[in-house]
């Protein structure tokens, strides 16, 4: 049977206290409504998705751009679930069922909505309404039935008894509708006291009409946890955060300390692999296998190949780095920057679009930037690729075999030709032929007795 989904991500988010919309707060790399339609993508028999926005959406449409399937429907005014639902269906055609989702669940598993869909068409239900046990109950709507355990109705709390307050089996705000139930929520009437339409009153309605109604209870509470605060956002990513660092360790990937890392969703870790505390992976980051990642280290969008050392204190940010090398510590690796295998890059050194050779070391307080660098390589300490001249950025070349003296200041555009050798403290502001020795700095003058005039002078 084929279908459809609605998403209600039309709220405001007020309690949020940020000037972003509710849904475009991130998780562990993705925004909530990604989380939430990337668990509705992929589900079988579900061809559309329709994204219920407020009047500021545009963020959320930048966001869903990459899905397929995705419509959107404005909801104008809040007028509540019920209304938001009707203007859902607009954006949708003719399906066998209508699967409700909040855009605010980010914990909610592919699994779980395609077993839901599944107990819904083969109950040959009107209307399925997704339940689950919660520890605390609060201020979620109370599943009220009767004798026989048949759904009556969806008490919300305010509205509830201090008996009906126990019932623990509280309504997630997940709905499936038969074709034939869809006309009873254009009968939701209006709630005085709020001025809105409440989707939880098509139970009532359907059972008024003779329909099938079932209420499935399933899944754990942690998974239709609703964001409407600051609170349960950091509280929903503790829950996806302790879900992936359980993945990986069920895949061989050590974690010294599970609760001081931060592993985003699209982060990729290989077997054996072991992650010290206090460690950022973010964005689409895959780590090989046997790789060790030291504490501090902050590493986004980098790909970074098997048996690598990232040693602490490192950011790396949308780079590459190839099988054994050494990265820290103290390093800092920007965008478009390759380290080869078996290379090093040790402390203090920062490089930035910069390509590192095989076995090629810069072990020490040298900047490389706008430069390409072979195999076999030694980068002295203090060196610098002067890759600016005040409008322009120009390429340093430095070939296999070369010795870069320390202290050094390479001035690009410039290439130094291979096996080379630069004199520590030269200044190059010409090609250096390969095998030549290049020394670019002033003759040295001993001033017989010029120290202690000096210190006769007071030192000055």
């Amino acid at each position: 049977m084929k279908g459809c989904a609605v998403v209600l991500a039309a709220g405001l988010g007020t309690r949020m206290k940020s000037s972003v919309p509710k849904v475009l707060h991130k998780l562990l790399g993705k925004t909530i409504i990604e989380h939430v339609v990337g668990a509705l993508s992929g589900l079988e028999g579900l061809e559309n998705i329709s994204v219920v926005v407020s009047n500021h959406c545009e963020g959320v449409r930048e966001v869903l751009a990459g899905f397929k399937g995705v419509q959107f429907a404005v909801q104008v005014n809040q007028l509540g679930t019920a209304d938001a639902f009707k203007v859902g269906l607009t954006a949708l055609g003719d399906y066998g069922y209508v699967l409700v989702t909040a855009g605010d669940t980010p914990l909610i598993k592919r699994k779980t909505l395609d077993d839901i869909i599944q107990r819904h068409i083969s109950q040959g239900s009107d209307l399925t309404v997704v339940s689950f046990r919660a520890e605390k109950p609060s201020a979620y709507g109370r599943i009220v039935r009767d004798s026989a355990g048949c759904p009556l109705k969806i008490l919300e709390a305010k509205d509830a008894s201090d008996e009906q307050l126990k019932i623990d089996e509280v309504n997630s705000g997940i709905y499936v509708f038969s074709k034939r139930a869809l006309p009873l929520v254009y009968n939701i009437k209006k709630n005085e006291k709020k001025g809105e339409y409440y989707l939880t009153d098509i139970v009532e309605l359907c059972n008024a009409e003779g329909f099938k109604t079932d209420v499935f209870c399933t899944a754990t509470e942690a998974e239709f946890i609703g964001i409407n605060t600051r609170y349960e956002l950091m509280n929903a990513r503790g829950h996806m955060q302790r879900e992936v660092i359980r993945r990986w360790l069920e895949e061989g990937v050590g974690f010294m300390d599970e609760n001081s890392v931060v592993v985003d969703v699209d982060v990729e870790i290989g077997q054996d692999s072991v992650i010290y505390p206090n460690v950022v992976l973010e964005g689409k980051t895959h780590i090989g296998k046997g790789c060790t990642i030291r504490s501090n280290v902050s590493i986004r969008s980098c790909i970074i190949e098997d048996n690598v050392t990232i040693k602490e204190n490192t950011v790396m940010d949308g780079s590459a780095v190839l099988s054994g090398a050494s990265v820290g510590p103290f390093a800092h690796i920007r965008p478009n920057s390759l380290v080869g295998t078996a290379a090093k890059i040790g402390n203090f050194v920062e490089l930035k679009n910069a390509q590192i050779g095989y076995n090629t070391k810069a072990s020490h307080l040298s900047y490389i930037g706008d430069a390409i660098l072979g195999d076999n390589i030694n980068i002295g300490a203090g060196t610098i690729t002067c890759n600016y001249d005040g409008k322009h950025k120009h390429k340093t070349v430095i070939k296999d075999g070369v010795f870069i003296g320390s202290d050094s200041q390479l001035i690009a555009p410039v290439t130094v030709e291979e096996g080379a050798f630069v004199a520590a403290g030269s200044t190059i502001t010409e090609d250096v032929p390969k095998g030549a020795l290049a020394v670019a700095r002033t003759k040295q003058r001993n001033i017989s007795g010029g120290a202690l005039r000096i210190h006769a002078k007071g030192g000055k």
